[in-house]
């Protein structure tokens, strides 16, 4: 399956319960700025929603990859306490 040329996946599944279950995967957005390993929804038209918002709202993303980044970096600036590493 695909939207805007981005493909996910729809799965069926039987839950410890016994219960069926389904939901649809993507596992494209595993570059910067997402970092995304993979997301699912119950729902396509989620999927589809969440695939807009990612494409759609790209400049968002490089916005808050480069605020994450600029914390991470003040953080570790101060050497002389415990970085909880």
């Amino acid at each position: 399956m695909q939207h805007r040329n981005i493909p996910y996946n729809y799965e069926e599944w039987t839950a410890h319960g016994g219960k069926k279950a389904s939901g649809y995967t993507c596992e494209y957005f595993n570059f910067h700025p997402y970092h995304i390993q993979s997301f699912s929804t119950e729902l396509e038209q989620d999927m589809i929603h969440r695939i807009d918002d990612y494409l759609d709202n790209r400049a968002l993303y490089d916005y808050r990859r480069e605020l994450s980044t600029a914390s991470a970096a003040k953080y570790y600036e101060d050497t002389n306490r415990y970085q909880g590493d």
